[in-house]
């Protein structure tokens, strides 16, 4: 596991919220490649994501699952910015345009991102 990513774990590979970390500069695609291995993380931690009927979930899932939706949407802004044009030359925007729909109306009814992190795509009409 890279620096970077042991950076967001205890020793047990659990998602540490309350520590704060300078940002590091990485490329998109280090950086897509760094979160998509921290969401894996998160979501095979039975500890936060059980598995098992009956077992309660933890007091942190809510924050642990806002911060993965918040990370995904920064994904979405991503690919509308600085790849749409790609997007629309495979003919796929309608594909990835569905795609974000359903992820905004799932955060958004059932409140699992702060309003202003949606902000960066209604402030660029993508919305």
């Amino acid at each position: 596991m890279s620096m970077a990513l042991k950076q967001v774990f205890n020793k047990d590979r659990t998602f540490r919220p309350k520590r704060k970390f300078e940002p590091t500069a990485l490329s998109a695609p280090k950086y897509m490649s760094l979160l998509m291995d921290w969401i894996e993380v998160q979501i095979n931690n039975e500890n936060i994501f059980p598995t098992n009927v009956g077992t309660p979930f933890p007091k942190c899932f809510m924050q642990v699952a806002k911060k993965i939706l918040s990370r995904l949407f920064r994904v979405f802004v991503h690919v509308y910015i600085h790849h749409f044009d790609r997007v629309t030359q495979m003919g796929a925007e309608a594909h990835v345009n569905t795609c974000y729909k359903h992820f905004y109306y799932f955060v958004t009814e059932f409140n699992l991102t702060d309003h202003k992190e949606l902000e960066p795509l209604i402030t660029s009409q993508i919305c």
